[in-house]
């Protein structure tokens, strides 16, 4: 305990300067008026930011690609590859999930009225379901549009972060080069992005894999049972799948009570598949996709999520999940780097966490 504790103290020591001299950077570009231009040059460079991560989280791609062709032409297959998913996604898909969104938010107000009226028969009332239930539809309903709005009108700064991730990844032998002449610890760079490259590549890999999972055998049972918006809550418990401990259950409870509100006997069997699915996707579809579990730390989705909002809103929010795992997988891969000379595997990094900080010597007492 007390070497746990001696660990703690150490880091947090290294990460006080580091936070006191950003707060303070921060006071003063405000007091010389500098904080709103810097703003909006960030805000302007935010798609070469964003190119940046694409290329990153592309490149274990590519690698693989360029055993069997030449580095130019796998770069072209994949982004173009890429770029043709996203397309499908857009034309087929895109306009029947906006459609089932915008049919969703039409049945709030029939369903706020069966909430109260439920409320009512066991003499439950709530003034503040009554006195804002029309703002809070209304809200509502704008929120979700709103979104979708928004969704669209980002897609430019997207694709310039697209075309961006393009030339870095055509031009890397370049930046490979820059690396080494400027860092002196370049292989130990090397070994960190290596590392962590190769197991991001698996986690999305296999979170894909698993959210599909997830998805289709949910929309099957849907639509078996003849769900309405069956690819809205598909999508919705894929995706609450990605929240540990909670997600899948919140993502069930919420089904059910639009089933409650749209049915006048409920589906229970269906239900009940879907919770045996679930169940299945965690004890046994998700260990043979990892191998091990994630076990991210909590407040590595408390950052992620608090990030990701700000960055990409509502859609950030939901996958806030992937971006903490990938920071600690980034983590991990900065802690074999520092002990390993070899380019770490999954079961290379993914060992417990206690064991992993042990690595790190602590500094003497002066």
């Amino acid at each position: 305990m007390k070497q746990k504790f001696q660990t703690f103290s150490a880091c947090a020591m290294r990460l006080l300067p580091i936070v006191f001299t950003f707060l303070l950077t921060i006071i003063l570009l405000k007091q010389i008026e500098l904080y709103a231009t810097l703003t909006q040059l960030l805000d302007a460079l935010y798609p070469v930011f964003g190119g940046v991560v694409i290329a990153f989280l592309l490149q274990p791609i590519i690698d693989r690609l360029q055993l069997h062709m030449k580095n130019k032409t796998a770069v072209v297959l994949v982004y173009v590859s890429i770029l043709f998913i996203v397309l499908i996604f857009l034309i087929a898909l895109l306009p029947i999930l906006y459609r089932q969104i915008v049919d969703f938010s039409k049945f709030l107000p029939e369903w706020t009225m069966k909430i109260e009226t439920f409320l009512k028969q066991y003499d439950i009332v709530l003034e503040q379901l009554s006195k804002y239930k029309n703002s809070i539809m209304e809200e509502g309903t704008n929120m979700v549009v709103t979104s979708l709005r928004s969704m669209f009108s980002t897609t430019a700064k997207y694709g310039i972060a697209y075309i961006t991730a393009f030339f870095i990844s055509i031009d890397l032998d370049f930046w490979k080069r820059s690396a080494k002449k400027l860092f002196h610890n370049y292989h130990q760079f090397v070994t960190f992005y290596k590392t962590m490259s190769n197991i991001v590549y698996q986690y999305l890999i296999g979170t894909l894999l698993d959210l599909g999972f997830v998805a289709v055998t949910s929309g099957v049972i849907l639509y078996a049972a003849d769900f309405p918006n069956v690819l809205l809550y598909a999508i919705l418990l894929a995706l609450s799948n990605l929240f540990p401990y909670i997600g899948p259950t919140v993502g069930l409870l919420f089904v059910i009570l639009v089933g409650a509100l749209s049915y006048d006997v409920l589906p229970w069997f269906a239900f009940f598949l879907i919770w045996l699915t679930q169940q299945i996707e965690a004890n046994f579809v998700q260990p043979m996709i990892f191998n091990k579990t994630m076990d991210v730390r909590p407040i590595l989705t408390f950052v992620a999520l608090f990030v990701a909002e700000a960055l990409f809103g509502i859609p950030g929010v939901l996958l806030s999940p992937i971006f903490a795992s990938i920071m600690q997988i980034a983590f991990r891969s900065y802690l074999h780097a520092k002990t390993k000379d070899t380019i770490g595997k999954w079961e290379d990094i993914w060992y417990d966490f206690d064991e992993a900080m042990k690595d790190i010597p602590i500094p003497e007492d002066t």
